[in-house]
């Protein structure tokens, strides 16, 4: 009641205010209103898309912060450009200004709250927002999306049919896609599928656009995704890296924040109802998004997640497959689909990473034995430090004590004084179902050859490679940070959700070799570590298993 009372009053305050105005006054102000939100909708995705996405924590509130501020902004601007070219009102009756008033100030109110519903709609925020849940996953629908409440004065939705009407009439882009094929069904989205995220709304509800890559679009005719689907099923691929998981730590995503459109005059919509997802032992399985507390997930530890959503075809037009798709905010044109007829045994199958290259003993800076070099240890040594002594990293307080979570920090060796267990920062903060290793890559004789010191070959692969820890799936992790001890003090950084992508971005060693640096990684529990690669290019060999790790 608390929104619905808001949205009212809001609406019957602006009414009343240009109904007192006058009839002049209230249609420039409606014209006003009516050509901000058009230029904010047109600019909004492409600045947001832009400019704002970058896997930082105001991906959570780029859209709604960007359309509600677009659409101050220009409406400011209007008002001032009216004001100046129009600084007289016009004599009307009083009853014709107050009632032809009255008519054009409740119609920039509505715009106006639709617009301000939308805009708070797209922020992450707990999915009641005052006591307002519009779309949502449901319980009684067995988990899938459905309408819960109609607003009294539906604002929103009147504000998405008006731009939609305009955007296919007058204010049609030239030659181009309209709003109301862009973006269906923007009004519930934002009212509440938006932030139907994991936790209540805690979960991220937005992606950077290069954390996301479109895979295989699938069409089965045969295969129901839901219990009396018969038109088929459209099965979807995404890989989702590091940088769009919740915290730096796991990916998680509801079947509200995935869907697929048509471009009709009414488009279509659907939701996924099944998802297949990897498992901790290497394979993948297909799970049902049939209760609110299943989610698509990635395992701990692994820095790139491949899931496959499902959606029943029931309600699209046979032979026009689906526009685009949608993933947290982000939309993709859906290439050509290919039709299937096995995709349930394709999902029954197991899922195999491909092997990549395996370059072993390039001339001479091949290391055949590692071990010496690798650990699974969680320890931030030579450096002993309190939690008061952390900063400018951040940290948190495990189950086992305190640990580092994020950032960058020099220190010095060793510590000058006492420190309690309490107070003792033990290592680096990572997710259950994960454990550190670390992988000493100092500039050394016998070390790993990162430089070509003894190999021509590594020397011209050059430094805009990655560096990988390979498991026995020949799937590669990337350094999540590094240890570097220098002469008189020792340099930290520790980002798990931004693995460190080339060679180049780790500290430069000199050749006399008095620097020690070691890469921090952090891999699932029970996996087998078997080498060190360069690009494609192994470096070093070892038989390590993720498993037992201690803290210093």
């Amino acid at each position: 009641m608390i929104l619905n009372v808001a949205v009212i009053v809001l609406v019957l305050f602006i009414a009343y205010w240009w109904a007192n105005q006058g009839l002049f006054s209230a249609i420039l102000h409606c014209l006003c209103v009516i050509a901000a939100g058009a230029l904010a909708l047109a600019f909004w995705e492409p600045i947001v898309v832009g400019f704002f996405l970058n896997g930082n924590d105001f991906d959570n509130y780029a859209w709604g912060m960007t359309l509600g501020g677009l659409f101050i902004a220009f409406l400011f601007i209007l008002r001032l450009v009216c004001d100046h070219f129009a600084p007289s009102n016009v004599r009307f009756t009083p009853a014709v200004n107050l009632f032809g008033g009255g008519i054009f100030g409740l119609l920039a109110g509505v715009l106006t709250a639709g617009i301000t519903c939308i805009s708070c709609g797209l922020i992450q925020a707990p999915v009641e927002i005052m006591g307002y849940v519009g779309w949502a996953r449901a319980a009684d629908a067995g988990g899938a999306p459905m309408q819960l409440n109609k607003m009294m004065l539906p604002a929103a939705d009147f504000t998405e049919k008006f731009y939609a009407t305009l955007s296919r009439g007058s204010l049609s882009p030239f030659r181009a896609t309209p709003l109301a094929d862009y973006y269906p069904r923007l009004a519930d989205t934002a009212l509440s599928l938006h932030r139907d995220s994991f936790s209540d709304g805690e979960g991220r509800v937005a992606l950077a656009p290069d954390s996301v890559t479109l895979g295989d679009v699938l069409f089965d005719p045969s295969y129901s995704a839901a219990d009396g689907s018969s038109s088929g099923t459209y099965a979807v691929a995404f890989t989702i890296d590091s940088g769009a998981f919740d915290a730096g730590e796991q990916f998680i995503i509801s079947s509200a924040q995935v869907r697929i459109t048509s471009d009709e005059k009414t488009p279509k919509l659907a939701f996924p109802t099944k998802f297949y997802q990897p498992m901790s032992d290497g394979t993948s399985k297909l799970y049902p998004f049939d209760d609110i507390s299943n989610f698509a997930t990635s395992v701990p530890g692994e820095q790139d997640v491949k899931l496959m959503f499902l959606f029943p075809a029931d309600g699209f037009p046979a032979g026009k497959q689906p526009k685009f798709v949608f993933v947290k905010g982000l939309r993709f044109v859906l290439p050509a689909t290919t039709e299937v007829s096995d995709l349930e045994q394709r999902l029954n199958g197991e899922e195999e990473d491909a092997v990549e290259q395996d370059d072993s003993a390039p001339d001479g800076g091949f290391v055949d034995d590692i071990s010496n070099l690798i650990a699974v240890k969680n320890s931030i040594l030579p450096v002993q430090m309190n939690t008061n002594m952390a900063s400018p990293m951040t940290h948190v307080i495990g189950r086992s004590g305190n640990f580092l979570s994020g950032g960058k920090g020099i220190y010095r060796k060793g510590a000058a004084m006492s420190i309690s267990r309490s107070q003792r920062i033990g290592g680096f903060s990572h997710a259950e179902g994960t454990e550190v290793i670390l992988l000493d890559v100092s500039r050394r004789k016998g070390g790993l050859d990162l430089y070509g010191d003894g190999s021509a070959a590594i020397k011209a692969l050059g430094r805009d490679i990655p560096l990988e820890l390979v498991d026995s799936r020949s799937k590669g992790y990337k350094p999540t940070g590094y240890i570097w001890e220098r002469q008189n003090d020792v340099e930290i950084n520790y980002e798990p959700g931004k693995p460190i992508q080339k060679l180049s971005q780790l500290p430069s060693q000199p050749s006399s070799g008095e620097n020690k640096l070691k890469l921090i990684f952090v891999v699932p529990v029970g996996t087998n570590i078997t080498g060190v690669r360069l690009g494609k290019t192994m470096i070093g060999r070892c038989n390590v298993t993720a498993k037992d790790g201690g803290v210093d």
